[in-house]
């Protein structure tokens, strides 16, 4: 990745920014000259980049948001990291993800997303049938903000990676992502590490999983609620006999899956954006020093949730 940090940009920048696949701007010094010459470059017929890592950064200027929402745009990864992202901020990223037919994963990690603002940005999320992760590691989504979340996603095929850890998720959040899985098929990732939700929100959750065909990982590590539960979803989605569902269209979607088709091995998953605990991914299950908790466990457990 090249980076471009303790400076502001200039002109002489542009032609570097468009023949790089993977762009890091760091240093506090993304202003406003800064953003218009970034969406220059993001704009140029030659333009190759795909990642683009913003630190500290405004999202209020036009040119680089009409850049973002350009058919020619090149970006698959938005990467804005460390930065407030306030409701006013999030309409308007929520906008570009209306518009963008490019961007495949958005890393918003420790913006201090609050609830007003989860609002404003799921609305992006309505409809869009491009974007496969999203990143909201270490905000403060909450409750509200969760519902609004999973609401805007029962209208979003697409989306297959959906990373909450720490955003003081509680039950009435988790119940509302438990009434979500029941109705979309296409999240394989969905991360709940170090929330609040308690057993009345994991029961809600290990029902749910009962009539999802997608879900491939179900994390709750750091939640207080029972070890049973977390069992229970461990044995759930590794179940060899539990039929899975590909592709963007949920169940009953002309060109989805029918209910017989089984997949031999979930596909790989993309864990670049998951914050790291104890060496592993968030995403790791496999290992028995999975953050799950319950990495493990044998596969006798399977033969128990079947016979039970």
């Amino acid at each position: 990745m090249k980076r471009l940090t303790g400076r502001g940009l200039t002109p002489l920048d542009t032609s570097f920014i468009i023949h790089s696949k993977e762009i890091d701007i760091d240093g506090g010094y993304t202003i406003e000259t800064d953003m218009k010459i970034l969406a220059t470059a993001l704009t140029d017929k030659s333009c190759i980049v795909e990642r683009l890592q913003l630190h500290y950064f405004s999202l209020q200027v036009t040119e680089f948001l009409e850049a973002l929402k350009s058919q020619t745009c090149t970006l698959k990864t938005l990467h804005l990291y460390e930065n407030k992202l306030t409701e006013e901020h999030a309409r308007e990223l929520a906008g570009v993800l209306r518009e963008n037919t490019s961007i495949e994963t958005v890393i918003l990690n420790e913006c201090e997303i609050d609830c007003a603002a989860a609002k404003a940005l799921a609305v992006g999320l309505e409809g869009n049938d491009t974007l496969r992760t999203m990143n909201l590691w270490d905000n403060h989504i909450q409750d509200e903000g969760g519902r609004a979340l999973a609401e805007a996603l029962k209208k979003n095929n697409a989306l297959q990676t959906l990373n909450l850890w720490g955003n003081q998720i509680g039950d009435e959040g988790a119940k509302e992502f438990a009434d979500l899985l029941r109705v979309n098929h296409s999240l394989r990732d969905l991360i709940f590490v170090y929330n609040k939700i308690g057993d009345d929100g994991g029961d809600e959750l290990v029902d749910a999983l009962e009539l999802n065909e997608g879900i491939r990982n179900l994390d709750l590590f750091g939640n207080p609620l029972d070890q049973a539960i977390i069992t229970d979803v461990y044995c759930m989605i590794n179940n060899p006999s539990r039929s899975y569902y590909e592709g963007g269209l949920n169940k009953g979607e002309e060109g989805g899956f029918s209910e017989n088709t089984t997949l031999e091995a979930p596909p790989t998953i993309d864990k670049s954006c998951f914050p790291i605990l104890g060496g592993m991914h968030a995403a790791d299950t496999e290992s028995t020093a999975s953050p799950t908790g319950v990495g493990e466990l044998s596969a006798c457990c399977w033969t128990e949730a079947v016979a039970s």
